[in-house]
């Protein structure tokens, strides 16, 4: 499985419809990672970013886009609550056997597509009093749900990231490859929590909006 070393330069670039040229230019080769979203960008464009970078490769594990190719795929039981300031997407049911499928073909899709790792989103549904996911699910169901993304992306020789979720840091830390974070700045104390990743040589991505 590709390691990712503590102190890994990387940029990020999500929006939706950039084409392959300007991904191209906006990312630098003196990075040695990109994160692009799984869906939109090509085979040939990762091919050519692999060529002189690691290429982490985007999708949300823990809700329901409904613009994804696959989002027909998700069963009524698979849907929780809305997210807050997102109406075209909702929380998923991380137990689900379907939605844990659904994942399985993502995750192949991205190894198929040439990725070198994996960076599922939303797997902090436990966050706030009584869940914001609709199921009422703890942390153990978020621990669960990421040990076993992780265990379907090492079988693909795919690294992982762990997406924020800082309160279940001390118990996945050992089955990802490096983490990618929102706004730990901004919060008090938040950014140390991630000492265990760079304690075991793992890299911390960090985002500031």
């Amino acid at each position: 499985v590709p390691a990712f070393p503590a102190g890994s330069t990387w940029d990020i670039l999500l929006n939706k419809g950039d084409a392959p040229g300007n991904i191209r230019q906006v990312t630098s080769n003196n990075i040695q990672a990109i994160d692009i979203d799984l869906f939109d960008t090509d085979k040939a464009t990762i091919a050519d970013l692999k060529a002189t970078k690691q290429v982490i490769c985007y999708f949300s594990a823990g809700t329901k886009e409904g613009w994804r190719p696959d989002a027909g795929s998700f069963k009524d039981g698979d849907v929780g609550k809305n997210m807050d300031d997102w109406p075209d997407e909702a929380w998923l049911n991380v137990k689900s056997e379907n939605v844990r499928n659904i994942m399985k073909l993502r995750i192949k899709k991205a190894a198929e597509s040439g990725c070198t790792a994996v960076d599922p989103d939303n797997v902090d549904g436990f966050v706030s009093d009584g869940g914001q996911d609709g199921f009422g699910y703890d942390k153990s169901a978020y621990v669960d749900y990421v040990k076993f993304l992780a265990q379907e992306a090492n079988a693909q020789n795919l690294a992982m990231g762990l997406k924020n979720a800082v309160d279940i840091i001390p118990d996945v830390v050992s089955v990802v490859q490096f983490a990618v974070n929102e706004q730990c700045h901004e919060y008090a104390g938040e950014c140390a929590k991630y000492k265990p990743f760079t304690a075991q040589n793992k890299a911390v991505f960090n985002i500031e909006y």
